[in-house]
């Protein structure tokens, strides 16, 4: 019994040294290779479906994405569909929900806070912070270790051009995302942001989540589990068109 804690001890504290021991470009290589990025990159289209769950509320989401820029979510929730568009810096939305049956032009702020979000889940983005953060000019630190569920981690505190930082969290074996880390201020208020990422599979390489859960300031808020991921699929450049209005 006495042999076999040394050896659980050996085995944590080991653990323990690897998660110090690599440099932030070391965990970010890493984390590229695990995940199958080179493969991702070269893909030219996405299809994702899934469902997300926020307040008992279970709603359908479908998004396509087609290089370089184009993404097109369609949320379906109590008989109607919520349409979002964006293809570099202009995008649209078309939400019946607010009583409206006409497409609205997405202003520039409204662009810039889909750009962070991106960078808040880059899971599933080519514009990869992971891939991009030497030309777009962001600074990456170790922020020190956390312990998820028993296992090191890395703690990598990205700090973007635009001023504001994001914490990823990646798993110091497998090195996976299991978690994003950001502060979020809205209309005044700051509110503690965290995605958290499991049940990760595996994909003609790649390696996807296939549960997102968003908390705000410890509490869950929304939970996306993702059903089905398709790549390199037809996808026509008119479904991220704007519609004429009516």
């Amino acid at each position: 019994m006495k042999k076999l804690l040394l050896f659980v001890i050996g085995i944590v504290t080991t653990g323990q040294i690897i998660a110090q021991d690599l440099s932030p470009d070391e965990i970010v290589s890493r984390h590229l290779k695990a995940t199958g990025q080179d493969k991702f990159m070269d893909m030219e289209t996405m299809k994702m479906t899934g469902k997300m769950t926020q307040q008992g509320l279970d709603m359908q989401v479908t998004q396509y994405q087609k290089k370089p820029e184009k993404v097109r979510q369609d949320i379906e929730v109590q008989g109607m569909t919520v349409t979002m568009v964006v293809d570099g810096e202009t995008g649209w939305v078309l939400n019946p929900m607010m009583g409206s049956t006409d497409p609205q032009d997405l202003n520039a702020e409204s662009i810039k806070a889909l750009e962070k979000e991106g960078n808040n889940d880059p899971t599933a983005t080519w514009d990869n912070p992971f891939v991009t953060w030497k030309e777009d000019g962001t600074k990456i630190e170790m922020a020190g270790r956390e312990d998820i569920n028993g296992s090191p981690a890395y703690n990598l505190k990205f700090t973007f051009k635009e001023g504001y930082t994001i914490n990823y969290i990646i798993d110091a074996a497998g090195f996976v995302l299991l978690k994003t880390k950001s502060i979020q201020n809205v209309q005044g208020q700051t509110y503690d942001r965290e995605i958290r990422y499991s049940d990760y599979r595996d994909i003609n390489g790649i390696l996807f989540p296939g549960k997102l859960e968003m908390l705000v300031n410890g509490q869950i808020g929304q939970v996306f589990t993702i059903d089905k991921c398709e790549f390199n699929i037809p996808v026509d450049d008119s479904i991220f068109k704007k519609p004429v209005k009516k």
